[in-house]
């Protein structure tokens, strides 16, 4: 018998809401499933010295390959460094480009 998943509401700052966001869609999955992978990751389940392809999901690099095929390392580079930025850099930084 699989255990039932126990639904929890917890409340975040809206700027801990948005980081969750911002991760979960780095990573291509759910906001309710990077909460998960990072309360393992503080609670041991995963290793202290974990690395960022330790804590991503099953098959992420090849769906971020499938995604980015037509662009060069600098431009990935890009695009990684920018899915890291808060919502407000990015912002600001989409304003300067255009």
């Amino acid at each position: 018998m699989t255990e039932r998943p126990y639904k929890f509401v917890v409340r975040l700052p809206a700027a801990m809401r948005d980081q969750v966001a911002e991760a979960a869609a780095h990573y291509r999955r759910s906001m309710n499933s990077e909460i998960v992978a990072r309360l393992e990751q503080s609670f041991g389940v995963l290793p202290r010295s974990s690395t960022e392809q330790e804590v991503e999901p099953p098959l992420h690099p090849h769906i971020e390959a499938i995604f980015r095929s037509t662009l060069n390392d600098s431009e990935q580079s890009l695009i990684k460094v920018f899915r890291r930025l808060d919502g407000t850099r990015q912002q600001a930084l989409l304003d300067l480009l255009s």
